[in-house]
């Protein structure tokens, strides 16, 4: 088993992405309802065509210009530094059954999501909004999967970046057939082993590659799912989740568990009349938030709260 494995070290990445990008739109030091109205969209009249605010493009590309350059220069300090070696492919699908490898999925789908409502509050267009944040995720993750390569501990993980690109280009297949907006991933997480030391020196395990503590969702929005006039009835806010997680991590004997919960979707709870509160709703839908739950597989077991 290797020392560590980077996997989902790219989710820590894309929270940066978050941080910076909506930063970048928050209005600054501004009070609260003009914060609003400047995460709001230029407002288009018959007098005022639509187009592009270039100052708010200029301003989000600057963002990413300066979270790339920031995160390269962190990642190659912690991660790349000294560590260097010929170009190699690596591939690892024993560590984490997997769930690593969702973890791709996952994270790729993200940054596609940040970089297409940065893009959409500058004005661009839904769709080619969609279409350059899939184009700046699938970059960036080869970008890391490159320096991968370079790295005696890891390697360009061919079914990582597979998983890259199907989290980064899974919002665009989304809105071009929006039946694919019932099945969502989310996120939730409890520590196991975060803050203990890895393998590698004077690193500790982080929320990012605790893989024990993370549980990996498939949400599904029965309300669109159920045949018939089945969903009439359905609460269109309750949605039902598949959940996937690792044992045991550091054994050779690890396992998957698999667990069902009730899900919420936040753009049903939360109003949807700015453009904030809307962007706020999708992204929390990216959480799966602790709800009753029972585990399936291996055996079954109920909880109160599964968190």
């Amino acid at each position: 088993m290797r020392p560590r494995n980077r996997g989902q070290f790219s989710i820590l990445s894309h929270r940066l992405w978050v941080i910076l990008l909506l930063g970048s739109t928050s209005g600054g030091l501004l009070p609260l309802h003009a914060q609003v109205d400047t995460l709001s969209p230029p407002p288009i009249t018959q007098d005022t065509p639509a187009a592009v605010n270039t100052a708010r493009l200029a301003i989000v590309g600057g963002v990413v210009a300066a979270s790339v350059v920031a995160i390269h220069l962190y990642q190659r300090n912690a991660w790349w530094k000294g560590e260097r070696t010929t170009f190699h492919f690596q591939e690892d699908l024993v560590y984490a059954k997997g769930i690593d490898k969702i973890g791709h999925v996952y994270a790729a789908n993200a940054l596609t999501f940040v970089l297409s409502r940065s893009l959409q509050w500058a004005n661009v267009g839904e769709s080619p909004s969609v279409i350059w944040g899939a184009i700046g995720s699938t970059l960036y993750e080869t970008y890391v999967e490159v320096e991968d390569g370079f790295s005696k501990y890891w390697g360009f993980d061919r079914v990582d970046f597979a998983g890259d690109v199907v989290g980064a280009w899974y919002p665009v297949a989304q809105h071009y057939v929006p039946f694919l907006q019932n099945f969502n991933l989310r996120f939730s997480y409890l520590p196991k082993n975060a803050s203990k030391r890895s393998g590698i020196a004077g690193q500790t395990y982080t929320v990012f590659d605790d893989y024990e503590g993370q549980t990996i969702w498939l949400s599904l929005t029965m309300k669109n799912l159920l045949p018939g006039n089945a969903g009439a009835w359905w609460p269109d806010f309750l949605c039902l989740s598949l959940g996937v997680a690792v044992r045991d991590n550091f054994s050779p004997d690890r396992y998957l568990v698999w667990y069902v919960a009730p899900d919420l979707d936040m753009t049903k709870i939360i109003p949807r009349n700015t453009h904030f509160l809307k962007t706020l709703g999708e992204a929390l839908n990216f959480i799966h938030f602790p709800t009753p739950a029972v585990r399936i597989s291996p055996g079954v077991i109920w909880y109160g709260l599964y968190i």
